[in-house]
């Protein structure tokens, strides 16, 4: 009973965290430390390629569960600010891979900097050991929400 109530509360933690980071004044804040305004999706989509590499519109648009309709507009306004790059395919003419260019690593570091000096004022007061535990927990979940997908209850 008490590990379904840390539950309830973990996910409701969690669940208003991601709600305050996608908040327009936390995004705000965020380009303005960082220097770089784009919507939260722009940023989703060079995490994306930083990890993942260059990749086909259609495979970007494929693992963000949209249509290519939806992503392109996205990552033209990302090669318009420098941050992705767009080249043909070798073996195939009428396809283009995108690749994050030096410029969005930069952006990317910087949007990264900003969000853990936020964090850092969330968690002023917060001691070391109690973070690490967090920190290893909330990794554990990121990991196995990435490699094992939820299954239907």
């Amino acid at each position: 009973m008490q590990w379904e109530s840390s539950l309830d509360e973990l996910e409701s933690a969690l669940a208003t965290v991601l709600r305050l980071l996608a908040d327009r004044a936390t995004v705000g804040d965020v380009a303005r430390r960082s220097g770089y305004d784009l919507p939260p999706a722009s940023w989703s989509l060079l995490e994306h390629l930083a990890a993942r590499g260059a990749l086909r519109v259609s495979d970007i648009a494929a693992c963000h569960g949209v249509d290519i309709s939806s992503v392109t507009p996205r990552l033209k306004r990302l090669e318009t600010a420098g941050l992705v790059t767009r080249s043909r395919l070798p073996t195939d003419a009428r396809a283009f891979l995108i690749s994050i260019t030096d410029e969005g690593v930069h952006a990317l570091e910087s949007v990264h900097a900003a969000r853990r000096d936020i964090l850092k004022q969330a968690l002023d007061g917060i001691d070391a050991a109690q973070l690490a535990v967090a920190t290893g927990v909330l990794s554990r979940v990121a990991h196995r929400l990435a490699v094992e997908p939820a299954q239907p209850a």
